[in-house]
């Protein structure tokens, strides 16, 4: 899976923006985030609501990061439906 079809099956899960942020889909309120670096790696890490930045993984390959960043993310957004609008903690 490459970035194109990352955000194309994101979005087709209904996973809000605010969970999610990827080159070319800037929301700076997301939680997860998935970046290149310089060296042409990729990171994916968590961001919490004081702009903190906790590193998930690093990646070689786009392939391997836009899998495991979907799976995580779906997984996440999962977990947390229940809870979603109800004024509880996730």
């Amino acid at each position: 899976m490459n970035l194109k079809e990352l955000k194309e099956k994101l979005i087709k899960n209904n996973i809000p923006q605010e969970w999610w942020g990827i080159p070319g889909q800037f929301a700076p309120s997301s939680d997860f985030w998935l970046e290149q670096n310089n060296d042409g790696t990729w990171i994916m890490y968590y961001q919490d609501e004081r702009g903190n930045k906790y590193t998930i993984k690093t990646f070689t390959l786009e392939e391997e990061a836009c899998a495991f960043f979907y799976d995580l993310v779906i997984k996440e957004y999962e977990e947390a439906k229940p809870y979603i609008g109800k004024g509880k903690d996730l």
